[in-house]
């Protein structure tokens, strides 16, 4: 029998990040992407309200890789995003190495912006704190950094079961 997803904690917050992510995609990271004529005027306001709050330079004034990024946000997280809801609802066998992959990534790319960020000298500590993208981007790296790790050892375990080795998890306990 399946194992429901509110039995999977972790499988859960994934679930939940990933119904988070998709609308935060669409409706702010990727709109530099729609055609201004089909661009409703709320996205523009939040953008520009955005900008004026956190200061969020990647947003008006961003260094020459970062459109690489979100270029990667569109062919790779949101098509990934919309397979993984599904897919954790199911509980798909494809789940830990998916999110390894997409951890991995997303850990990677947060911690350049994240770098990249704390480097600006014009942010009010406030902007670059919890409160502000410090948290922003913190907790995404955070999440990434744990979706790696976590799907790197339930694959290191099923790899140790088909060949009866011990997971590195349990060699460091």
């Amino acid at each position: 029998m399946a194992v429901s997803i509110f039995q999977r904690k972790r499988d859960f917050v994934y679930l939940v990040f990933f119904i988070i992510h998709i609308p935060v995609m669409l409706a702010f990271d990727l709109t530099a992407y729609y055609p201004i004529q089909i661009k409703p005027l709320w996205m523009s306001s939040l953008r520009t309200w955005y900008i004026s709050t956190y200061g969020d330079r990647f947003f008006y004034n961003p260094p020459a890789w970062f459109p690489t990024l979100t270029f990667l946000e569109l062919t790779y997280h949101l098509p990934l995003s919309i397979w993984a809801i599904p897919a954790l609802l199911r509980n798909d066998p494809r789940i830990p190495l998916a999110l390894l992959v997409f951890g991995l990534e997303c850990s990677l790319t947060t911690l350049v912006c994240l770098a990249e960020m704390l480097s600006w000298e014009e942010l009010r500590l406030e902007q670059k704190g919890l409160g502000g993208l410090g948290g922003m981007y913190g907790g995404y790296l955070a999440l990434g950094v744990f979706m790696t790790l976590d799907c790197y050892a339930r694959l290191d375990g099923w790899i140790a079961r088909q060949k009866g080795l011990v997971p590195v998890a349990k060699k460091s306990a």
